[in-house]
């Protein structure tokens, strides 16, 4: 054997390796995108809203609709559409029970991000009385309030504020002036147990425009919105998955 052939032997065992260490970067980043690489999470969850920006600065994403029958079905694809998040973005939930890579922030009160992380929903609000839905539903007016005083024992708490005690100075009305609570989902984020500090009244809800962020939610058109409220299924034990990914 020559020296010409030994080092064309090398090189070819070299670019092999390097061609399989790709590959598996490549597979690995590309299976991280999937619903399916979030199964270990999603035990006896058989309706999802993964929602996915390219970045944790991006306003804008995608939310993809899944459903199955049981933890051993596929994922079937109901239906997908543009979203928006919170005006800086995504930020992780410190209780989350997915892993992230790299330098993430960590959700908070008023940092204008979205929490990223799984999360199960709650009630559909709405300023209108709703039938026939499959989930949990309060119909909202300007009585209602939630409240993201980091000091009040109400922090991040759905409240009637005539029957409440009036120990907050800070709180959103759930009956706005705008239609952009028309409709809604209550995301349960930092609220088993509820942490002050940690953020507060994060929802699913209708967008101005799909160039406009959100304060910490997650907003969609208004056609998208009805859709989802009547597609969830509280039998089903929808949550949202919202990720960073291509």
């Amino acid at each position: 054997m020559t020296l010409t052939d030994l080092n064309s032997r090398y090189l070819t065992k070299g670019m092999k390796q390097l061609i399989l260490i790709l590959l598996f970067f490549y597979t690995t980043r590309s299976f991280a995108q999937t619903i399916s690489s979030f199964n270990n999470h999603l035990t006896n969850n058989h309706q999802v809203l993964f929602v996915k920006t390219p970045s944790y600065n991006s306003i804008n994403g995608t939310m993809f609709l899944y459903e199955r029958k049981n933890d051993h079905s596929k994922w079937k694809p109901v239906d997908s559409f543009a979203v928006t998040v919170g005006r800086s973005g995504l930020a992780k939930d410190i209780n989350a029970s997915i892993s992230f890579n790299g330098d993430v922030p960590t959700k908070h009160e008023g940092d204008g991000k979205s929490p990223s992380g799984i999360f199960k929903l709650g009630k559909v609000f709405s300023y209108h009385d709703i039938k026939n839905l499959h989930m949990p539903f309060v119909q909202v007016d300007t009585n209602f309030y939630c409240v993201d005083d980091v000091a009040s024992s109400y922090y991040n708490t759905l409240i009637k504020q005539d029957t409440a005690k009036h120990n907050f100075n800070s709180f959103e009305y759930m009956r706005r002036k705008d239609s952009l609570y028309e409709y809604g989902v209550w995301v349960l984020y930092n609220s088993d147990p509820v942490v002050n500090g940690n953020g507060s009244c994060i929802f699913l809800h209708i967008w101005n425009s799909e160039n406009s962020a959100t304060s910490g939610c997650t907003a969609m058109a208004k056609e998208n919105m009805l859709k989802l409220i009547h597609w969830l299924d509280e039998k089903k034990d929808p949550v949202l998955l919202q990720v960073v990914g291509e």
